[in-house]
């Protein structure tokens, strides 16, 4: 497969609310200190993709975090987009629930809960607006073009598997859905023809700092 672009994505920093096991939804919540560190880890794993676009939630924990990374890439705009929000968890939001509470959350018929189909719609809506239109309207190169994504962890794994789903993209060899963690990368090659290979998912090999393993944001509501 002759690669267009390559696509990297990546989760925002630690903020107080994730080590808390507070549900953040699209509550603005800003980076903590090992966010701050985290952030500054991931930027230097990718200091030396040349990045043709960076897009970014436009929520502070998001786009501080791509701000980071593009402090080695000071040429390069950043676009922020509500699009990329994480999930909209209605009533949930700024409430702390533990892991082992999750399976009793129930929404009532009056929930403001985004719903995980319009979740999944929103998120493969972005992929197609700004990521295949994007492709199809490039000049051929000889290297492929790289974008920079910075996101939430509940909208990175709604929008993989909901690639895989549609088969507008496959796991590459050995590669298989891990946790996404704070500032975590997942790489998605795509052709000229749309169709990508996951080629990384949730890597956090770059981490040297302690990172929450779970995401209060990924309860099955």
């Amino acid at each position: 497969m002759t690669v267009a672009a390559r696509i990297y994505i990546v989760r925002h920093g630690e903020t107080d609310a994730n080590r808390m096991g507070i549900i953040q939804g699209q509550m603005d919540t800003a980076l903590n200190e090992n966010g701050r560190k985290q952030a500054t880890l991931v930027a230097e794993a990718l200091k030396s993709i040349p990045f043709d676009r960076a897009y970014a939630s436009d929520l502070s924990r998001a786009a501080d975090t791509a701000g980071a990374i593009l402090l080695h890439h000071p040429e390069l705009p950043l676009t922020r987009q509500e699009m990329l929000r994480e999930r909209d968890m209605g009533e949930l939001q700024g409430k702390v629930v533990l892991p082992t509470e999750w399976a009793n959350i129930t929404p009532t018929g009056t929930s403001t809960i985004e719903t995980g189909t319009n979740f999944n719609a929103r998120a493969i809506g972005w992929w197609n607006r700004w990521v295949l239109q994007y492709i199809r309207s490039l000049e051929k190169r000889d290297d492929p073009y790289n974008v920079l994504v910075v996101t939430h962890g509940g909208f990175i794994n709604t929008l993989v598997r909901g690639l895989v789903d549609s088969r507008k993209a496959r796991y590459g060899k050995g590669v298989t859905m891990k946790k996404c963690v704070n500032c975590s990368i997942t790489v998605i090659e795509v052709a000229a023809s749309n169709k990508g290979i996951i080629v990384q998912c949730n890597d956090a090999s770059h981490m040297a700092v302690s990172v929450v393993k779970a995401n209060a944001d990924e309860i099955n509501v």
